[in-house]
């Protein structure tokens, strides 16, 4: 019994460590599931060596999202100061209407890439995400995130 709970447990390390990802982080602060228009989110991060990377915008939320696409401005800070700012229209749905995210039973994840295998140079970045939507709040989001992939 004591080796196969050691076995599972080393291959869970193995499965879920990706080497892939450089940095990840998922917020999931929304108070009923509603991003408050006011409420950007702020992700800080070091790259610690240069590396040839994706940066992955990741949102969650509740299958059947009742928008075609939501508006965003994504602003990148550089290590040198630099600062991009990238307005997206991230669609949610294809044209038959079908969620484009993961979705597993009624949380779907949705990704979308910002910047494709671009050279990240050592140092600190920031990235803040601010909703645009026309309203108070968008209903239904369980979460928003950053991916840095190699």
């Amino acid at each position: 019994m004591k080796i196969k709970f050691i076995l599972f447990t080393v291959l869970l390390i193995c499965f879920s460590c990706d080497s892939k990802v450089v940095y990840n982080e998922f917020d999931s602060e929304f108070e009923n599931n509603r991003w408050l228009s006011e409420s950007n989110k702020t992700f800080e991060f070091l790259i610690e060596e240069e590396v040839e990377a994706s940066i992955i915008l990741h949102l969650g939320h509740i299958y059947d999202f009742q928008y075609e696409s939501i508006e965003m401005d994504i602003k990148i800070t550089y290590p040198d100061g630099n600062t991009e700012k990238n307005p997206i229209d991230l669609k949610m749905k294809d044209n038959s209407g079908k969620d484009l995210g993961e979705c597993t039973g009624d949380i779907c994840d949705l990704y979308f890439t910002l910047k494709d295998k671009q050279s990240l140079k050592k140092g600190k970045y920031k990235i803040v995400i601010a909703n645009k939507f026309n309203s108070a709040y968008i209903p239904n989001i369980l979460g928003v995130g950053i991916q840095i992939k190699k």
